[in-house]
Order: C-alpha cells, then structure tokens, then sequence
C-alpha cells in the first residue's frame, strides 16, 4: 500500500449562539491524531468553513509534527484504525456545534474519503460537542 502525502479536513461550524470553540480539535487518523489549526486564523468561528491540509501543502500550525508523512502512514493503516474527529474542551461551557465535516485521504490518485451520513441533509443534522456533550464524532469511509 503507498503512503499517505496528504489529508485535507473541511470543517462546517453550525450558525446559532454559542456555536464555535476556542477549544482543540483533533483528527484522529491511521493510528494517530493531528491538531487541526491553522496559522493565523480564528479557526472554529460560528457559521465558518474552515479548510486544513495536514503533510504536502500543509497550511497548519506545527506542520512538521502534524504530517502524516513522518513517521509515514499509508492506507492500509486507514483501515486498523477509526477515524474520528476530537474537541478538547478545557471548560465545562466550551461546546461547539459541528455542522460537518468531510475529510479525503491522499493527494494523487490514490484517495480515501470520510464524514458522517447522520449530518448529511441540512437542518436538525448538527452535532454539539462538549464536556458536557460527548467529544468524539467517528467517520465513517464515504463513496
């Protein structure tokens, strides 16, 4: 199986109060997790999309250490591990209301997608996330 250059995450924040975080979030991924943050940005806002790209063409904070390259994954690892999306909430208060998420594995030919079905199809489709709410979502491989 080849290696894995690259991953890139889109991150659908929903649009009510109280929506976006200040915490964490992860990607947990081929037995490992990656800090989904972006330089410069105030990631996780209400109502925003946010774009990460993890390994070739990163665009994260910390790249060197968020790189599915070193050590490198490949895609058969995708399989002995669950892919998962994390919020690391410091603060009992601090949720976070998750409108989507769809994550695609390699950069060339070889592509992997992930999401989760349950928020496909518009409204009433958001998931919060908290200390008080539960803090994993798993993905699920999507066609």
């Amino acid at each position: 199986m080849p290696d894995i250059d690259c991953i890139e995450v889109e991150v659908l924040t929903g649009d009510e109060p109280g929506a976006g975080t200040d915490a964490l979030v992860y990607l947990g991924i081929g037995g490992r997790e990656f800090l989904l943050d972006n330089d410069d940005e105030d990631d996780f806002r209400r109502g925003d999309r946010n774009y990460f790209t993890l390994g070739r063409g990163s665009t994260v904070t910390h790249p060197s250490t968020n790189d599915p390259r070193t050590p490198p994954l490949t895609f058969e690892d995708l399989d002995r591990h669950p892919v998962y999306l994390r919020l690391e909430a410091q603060v009992e208060d601090d949720s976070w209301l998750l409108d989507n998420v769809w994550v695609r594995v390699g950069c060339d030919e070889s592509v992997e997608r992930y999401g989760r079905r349950m928020l496909d199809g518009g409204e009433s489709r958001s998931l919060w996330l908290g200390i008080r709410h539960g803090r994993v979502l798993h993905l699920e491989r999507v066609r």
